[in-house]
Parts: C-alpha cells; structure tokens; sequence
C-alpha cells in the first residue's frame, strides 16, 4: 500500500529531475517484495528458486534506479536522460537473465545451504552485482549527504528523506550478507524498502518532493543570461558560462587558455581597468554590445589572484536611455519653443502693432507696482499726451497718412528713454508716459524738447501738416497718496485743460500752468482740482 501511494504521488507529480527514476525504483521495490512475499506462501522448493531468481531483476533495478533518481534531484539541472533510464534497465535485465539460466553456468548461486531461509553460496556473478550495487549507491549517498549539507529549507528535508529511504535498507542488505541477519527469516531488505516507504511518503506530502525540486547552482549559472568568467591569477579561463562562450576573443575550448591577446576585453582586463567590486561601462565594437563589467577577487575562496569578471548585457537599457534621452532633447526644445511662442504672444498681446510701443494692458500690468515703490521715496511724473485734431488730420489726408504720422510721434517720444521710463499707446492719438524719478520740471522740459521736434514730421507729398500736440501732466511726490488710477485721473483732467486752452501746450495738474504756445505766446489755466 505504501508503494502504492509513493507511486500515485510521484506519478502526479510535475515533471522534476529523478522522479521517472525514482518512479522505475519503487516499481521494482515492489517487484522485489511481492517475489519474497509470494516465495514464503509457497512450500515447493522449484517455485521458491524460481522467485529468488526473478527477485533479481529488482535486486539490481531498485538501488540502480534509486541512484540515478538522487543524483539526477541533487543537482536539480536536468531531467534524467532517457538513455540512462534504459542503461540501468538493460543492467537489471542481464542479472535478471543471469539469475533464470543459473542452472547453466551456476556462477550466480553455487549450492543450497539453507532451504528454509533460502539461504544460497554465492558465485562471481553475485559479487560483481554486489559490488556494482554498493558502489553506485555509495556514490549517490556521498554526493547526496554533500548536497544536502550544503543545501537549505524544504531541499534539505527532501535530500535528507531520499537518504534515509535508501541508507536503512542498504545497511539491512550489507547486514545479511556479511553477518547473516535476517527479518522473517529472510533477507530484510525488501522489507526496509517498504518500511522506508514512510520517509517517501511524507517527503511527497509534506516536503512537496518532485513539486519543489531544488535548481543547481551548476544550472543557476549556465541559465545565467550575463557573460561570467572566472580566471586564476594568470589570467587563465577556470569556467564560464554559455554566455561568456559567446564572447569575443573567448577560445573555442577556453577551459585552461586565456583569452585571445588581440580581443577587446582582454585588453580592458590587462589594462587593471576594473578593480575588486568596481563597476564600468565597456563597449565591445566586435558583437556591439555594451556591458557593464565588474570584477570579483576569489581570494575568499582560497584562490589568490583569481577573480570572477561579470559582464552585465545593459545594451537595452542603454539604448532605452539614448531613446529617453533624445526623446527628453526633443521634449525640451518643444518646450522651449512653447515658452518662446508664449512669450512671443505675451508680447504681442502688450505690444501696440502700429507703434510698436506697450499698450494700455500692459501699462495697468506693470505701472501699478511702480507707482506702489516710488510712493515710498522719489518724485514721478505721468504724462497724458495726445495729438492736436488728428481725426480732422486723418480725415483730410487719409488713414493711411495718419498710422505714418502715429509711427513717427511714437519714436519721438521713446527718444532718450531709460531705465524704468517708459511710453505706452493709451487708445488712439494718446499716449501715456512714465518718468520714474522726474519732477514737473524735469518732466516739462522733456515736453518741450518733443515740441521742438514737431516740425520735422515731414511725409511725401503731404504739404502744410503743421503737427501739434497737447499734454496733461501729473506729478506724484512723496506726500501723496496716489495710485495708478489716480494718476491717470488727474493727468487726464490736465490735458482737457490744455485742450481747452486752446491745445499745443502743457498743463500740470494741481497747479497754475504756464503753457508755451506756437508763436511765442503765453496762457495761464487754473486747473479743476488744483
């Protein structure tokens, strides 16, 4: 029963290295014990031989295949091959044949010495099974026991249970044939095969056997997708996976040799430019990767001036990087043309077409933080200035002669303007001007020199422009409180005054102004509000 379910759970279980061997073991465990069984319920001597013979062909399966299966699992880095299951079979099968033409050669079984017990002297045939047994199974169990030591977890539980199922019946065998011991009278070690049956089963439900099986680290490496070698202190190749094979100046049969002088990497490694556990960036132009190379010192390991260079396959991630990269440039000049578009709009957006001056949106942007900093201090003047009887002016000469003389007034007036001075296009023939740090005075006399320069708007075939101008002017100290709005106000309020008066003058506001007429003639205006 026990073989039974060992054989259902491993049946079921997922493909694993050693479970078709360890499968073909119990088999014929169960072969074994089902021939001794049958031999002690039958009395007549011919059929009780009969079974000791065929018991053989267990006799050599079982240990052969039990050896294989731990083998094969202990190193975890493939399945066993289908040829190897088909060796051990033929080797059963000719002691098996061995054992059925004894009668022939009797080299298997020499005499009877014992009836009851089945108890036989032994031939050379038998001592060479013995000692093939023995020997495979003890390599098994020394490579196992090393494994297991070194393994850890649930791997080490399995290993430990796979010993232990092949130990008890082992040492029962080598008991029997050295020292006579018997179990029912008989060999004991089919019946330590079943009985070790409970370390199976339990390894197969509990320690998930043939479901979890443990990877080589032999498997680990050559899986590994990153080139590693390892050399001595002479540079000479100890090992190295797939992977490094691929390599460029790496010998076609590179364990022992070094690699190719001419080869890029051989230069890189020569040259001392990776130093224990530093990482750098190599590109090989002859498989045109780019790797990221480390080197490991095996001093640790007892190999002194022996290292491990690891070689890190980043020509994806590298390219990925470029891509990002370039994609980031790109990005970045969008964005950048985006923010010079912005600013081109912003511009455009506070900038007068015709004149080119900052208009009045830009001036109730900027003017108010202005006037908010000289209240504090220094003297400004705002002047409102505005052209005599443009719209007569651009009735009798045309739109097009008026935008012509907007252009030219617009320059004479941001003539000689400096730091925060400034002259902006009010709304049709106005214009407003700031003068940060200017008193009346200052600001009347620059008046005066746009007046000076009235004359010299001359156009093509325009006869008799005599251009004029009117202006408001409000000076704003440290003893007043005044805002932009304010300002404006009052500036506004001055130039209606000037206007008023006749136009072609200047009128301060909150004071008696003197205004310079054409002609040399004087007017005084006593302003509202003054």
């Amino acid at each position: 029963m026990l073989a039974i379910l060992i054989l259902f759970a491993a049946i079921r279980a997922p493909s694993a290295p050693g479970r078709r061997a360890f499968t073909l073991s119990v088999t014929f465990a169960l072969w074994w014990t089902i021939c001794v069984l049958y031999r002690h319920s039958v009395t007549d001597y011919e059929t009780r031989f009969l079974l000791c013979q065929l018991a053989w062909f267990g006799i050599m399966a079982t240990p052969l295949y039990w050896s294989l299966s731990f083998l094969t699992y202990a190193r975890g880095r493939e399945l066993e091959k289908t040829w190897q299951l088909v060796t051990v079979g033929i080797i059963a099968a000719v002691f098996g044949i061995l054992a059925l033409t004894n009668d022939w050669h009797q080299s298997l079984y020499i005499s009877l010495i014992d009836e009851t017990t089945m108890l036989f002297e032994h031939g050379w045939i038998y001592n060479v099974g013995l000692i093939f047994a023995y020997s495979t199974m003890a390599t098994a169990c020394l490579y196992g026991t090393v494994t297991a030591l070194r393994s850890n977890g649930i791997h080490r539980w399995q290993l430990w249970a796979l010993l232990a199922s092949a130990i008890l019946p082992w040492l029962g065998n080598i008991s029997y044939t050295i020292y006579g011991f018997t179990l029912f009278n008989d060999d004991p070690t089919p019946f330590l095969f079943t009985a070790t049956g409970a370390f199976m089963l339990g390894a197969q439900l509990f320690g998930q056997l043939f479901v979890l099986p443990p990877i080589g680290r032999d498997a680990m490496f050559a899986m590994l997708p990153d080139p590693v070698l390892v050399l001595d202190e002479k540079g000479r190749i100890l090992e190295l996976n797939p992977a490094a094979a691929r390599l460029p100046g790496v010998p076609a049969q590179p364990i022992g040799k070094n690699l190719t002088d001419a080869s890029e990497l051989n230069t890189l490694l020569q040259d001392g430019c990776c130093g224990d556990g530093l990482r750098h960036e190599v590109r090989l132009a002859a498989n045109g990767l780019t790797y990221e190379l480390s080197c490991h010192s095996l001093a640790p390991w007892g190999r002194d001036g022996g290292r491990m260079v690891v070689l890190r396959d980043i020509s994806l991630r590298k390219a990925d990087a470029q891509r990002l990269a370039a994609l980031s440039r790109d990005l970045e000049t969008r964005l950048e043309e985006n923010v010079r578009l912005q600013t081109l709009l912003r511009d455009e957006a506070s900038r007068d077409h015709l004149t080119g001056l900052y208009n009045r949106r830009h001036a109730q942007t900027i003017l108010p933080a202005l006037f908010e900093r000289e209240r504090a201090g220094m003297p400004l003047s705002l002047l409102i200035v505005d052209i005599d009887h443009f719209k007569m002016f651009n009735d009798r000469f045309g739109h097009q002669t008026g935008d012509a003389v907007l252009q030219i007034f617009a320059n004479i007036l941001r003539q000689g303007m400096s730091g925060e001075e400034n002259v902006f296009r009010w709304g049709g023939e106005e214009f407003l001007v700031v003068l940060p740090g200017a008193d009346r005075q200052t600001a009347s006399e620059r008046a005066e020199h746009w007046r000076a320069q009235m004359p010299s708007i001359t156009l093509p075939d325009v006869l008799d422009m005599n251009i004029t101008f009117s202006a408001g002017l409000c000076e704003v100290t440290a003893t007043m409180r005044t805002t932009l709005e304010d300002a404006v106000k009052a500036a506004d309020k001055a130039l209606y005054a000037a206007k008023a008066a006749g136009r072609n003058r200047l009128i301060v506001f909150g004071d008696e102004a003197t205004t310079r007429a054409a002609g040399g003639k004087t007017a005084s205006v006593a302003l509202i509000g003054a």
